[in-house]
């Protein structure tokens, strides 16, 4: 009877690649809390705040933190399931494990790689596609409630006047427009593809885009939303338990301008609680001289629903096979 070769270099391989996150997800651990003394300050902030106001607006934060992922997930679930059907809790494990992934990757695109593990070879091409899908949606949720958000800072803090603001508005309008033109009419890159023959190789893999119906990307860009109001909420009520006081009006002004900068700057997840941080002190200075409970907010964020998720995502990683054969 032969032997499989193959296999067992491939088991091999996969240990190999399970021991490399490790010990990256190690060293983002180390890197951005420890060796910058970023944890004592917020372990600091936190007692003072707990103190302060108990433990519901904790329990409160680590709530809207599976919410979020939740509905991260059930969306991904949506899109994927037009091409392979797979589980809701399959689809959470999948999210997960890319939060893992897309830890160490510019912008987190490594998610992209960590969710497609948990589709058939075969399809897995195309489950970044979706992916992609997924990843507009949300990009043009934050830009939908940034860019208003932006308007009504620059007038509340009378930043910006006269023409120039009117011109600013009127680019917005046109931006937000051609945006979501092109996120209704995603199949129409099928088509040109297909018309052209040194891409015609290429349309099986995005052929995925004409799946969906526009009720479907209205259903998507919905769930972004949703997802949007929970991410906000949950920054908002970090920014109260740490003792930063803000009317709602406020709070959602200055938060979504924050998503949406940060949105705008490409950055290394590793990396990125630094400048979410900076992003963070210069527009609520504006509301509040409290640098310390912002950056303590901004860091707990980071953790809550990065790091914990990414942790949680390394255990789902031991147990998957990187060499899946086609059928898989």
């Amino acid at each position: 009877m032969p032997v499989n070769v193959k296999r067992p270099a491939n088991n091999i391989w996969s240990v190999v690649i399970k021991v490399v996150i490790l010990a990256l997800l190690c060293w983002a651990l180390y890197e951005q809390l420890i060796s910058q003394r970023r944890l004592d300050d917020v372990v600091r902030e936190f007692r003072s705040g707990v103190a302060e106001n108990g433990w519901n607006l904790v329990l409160v934060c680590i709530l809207l933190m599976f919410a979020n992922w939740g509905v991260e997930a059930f969306k991904w679930n949506l899109l994927i399931n037009k091409l392979v059907h797979i589980r809701f809790r399959r689809a959470f494990q999948a999210v997960w494990t890319g939060v893992t992934l897309g830890l160490f990757t510019p912008n987190r695109v490594g998610e992209y790689g960590g969710r497609i593990l948990y589709l058939p070879a075969g399809f897995r091409i195309s489950g970044v596609v979706s992916s992609l899908v997924g990843s507009y949606a949300t990009i043009l949720a934050t830009l939908y409630a940034g860019i208003i958000a932006l308007m009504v800072f620059l007038r509340q803090q009378d930043l910006l006047g006269g023409p120039s603001f009117t011109i600013i508005v009127f680019l917005s309008v046109i931006l937000l427009a051609l945006l979501t033109l092109a996120y209704y009419y995603l199949y129409l890159v099928v088509d040109l593809l297909r018309n052209r023959r040194i891409m015609r190789r290429l349309v099986r893999y995005i052929e995925v885009l004409s799946f969906y119906s526009p009720a479907d990307f209205t259903r998507i860009f919905l769930l972004s939303l949703l997802r949007y109001s929970v991410f906000s909420a949950q920054y908002l009520i970090l920014l109260r338990l740490f003792g930063v006081h803000l009317q709602i009006g406020e709070g959602w002004t200055a938060v979504s301008v924050i998503f949406l900068a940060q949105t705008a700057l490409p950055s290394f997840t590793v990396a990125e609680l630094f400048t979410r941080g900076n992003i963070s002190l210069y527009f609520l200075r504006y509301y509040t001289d409290n640098t310390g409970a912002i950056l303590a907010a901004s860091t707990s964020l980071w953790l809550l629903n990065l790091i914990f998720p990414a942790v949680a995502g390394y255990f789902f990683i031991l147990r998957k096979n990187f060499f899946k054969t086609r059928n898989q």
